[in-house]
């Protein structure tokens, strides 16, 4: 793609500017294609072949921005003569931005929360209306009920039986051996 761009020439702090169309992927001071005029910035003076360079920017070259400001100063008309416009953004700007984002904020934060008192709301009803018990519900605590309940009876068979062989069995006495009382004379 091709591109008008200035080249740097002259002397150590007297630089003069070729305008220049080149190749955008090669280098500022590789070979150009076409010299469009020169550009003195100390002095400001400006030559430029006027249309040549509408020819070349008809053909799809695009101005640097630079370029392109130093061609709305000679009053050159073209599409691809564009000039991006930067400015400082002033402290009471800022904080008028940043107000408004946090009264955007604060809007967003109030209408999530109306929402959810909203939809928790509807769900209070929902409970309201609908049944107090479903009848499946129902059926399946009564279900657990009786499991649970058939459980403990048969831990209960379980253990009856192991009481009742402690109490069948005869407690024996440990036997002491029978000493003659004579031996205590």
């Amino acid at each position: 793609m091709l591109v008008i761009r200035l080249r740097r020439t002259g002397k150590k702090h007297e630089p003069t500017y070729r305008i220049v169309v080149t190749d955008q992927r090669k280098s500022v001071y590789s070979p150009y294609v076409e010299m469009l005029g020169t550009f003195n910035p100390k002095t400001k003076q400006v030559v430029i072949d006027k249309e040549k360079a509408i020819e070349w920017m008809k053909k799809g070259a695009k101005p640097s921005h630079t370029v392109s400001k130093i061609f709305v100063k000679e009053e050159m008309k073209h599409d691809s003569i564009v000039v991006k416009k930067f400015r400082a953004i002033s402290k009471k700007e800022l904080e008028r931005q940043k107000a408004e984002d946090e009264a955007e904020k604060i809007k967003e934060q109030a209408e999530k929360e109306a929402a959810k008192e909203a939809f928790e709301a509807q769900v209070e009803q929902e409970k309201k209306e609908a049944p107090t018990e479903d009848p499946l519900q129902a059926a399946a605590a009564e279900a657990i009920a009786e499991d649970k309940a058939e459980e403990a009876e048969k831990v209960e068979s379980e253990v009856k039986p192991a009481e009742k062989e402690e109490e069948t069995k005869p407690v024996e006495k440990p036997v002491e051996a029978e000493k003659p009382a004579d031996e205590k004379a």
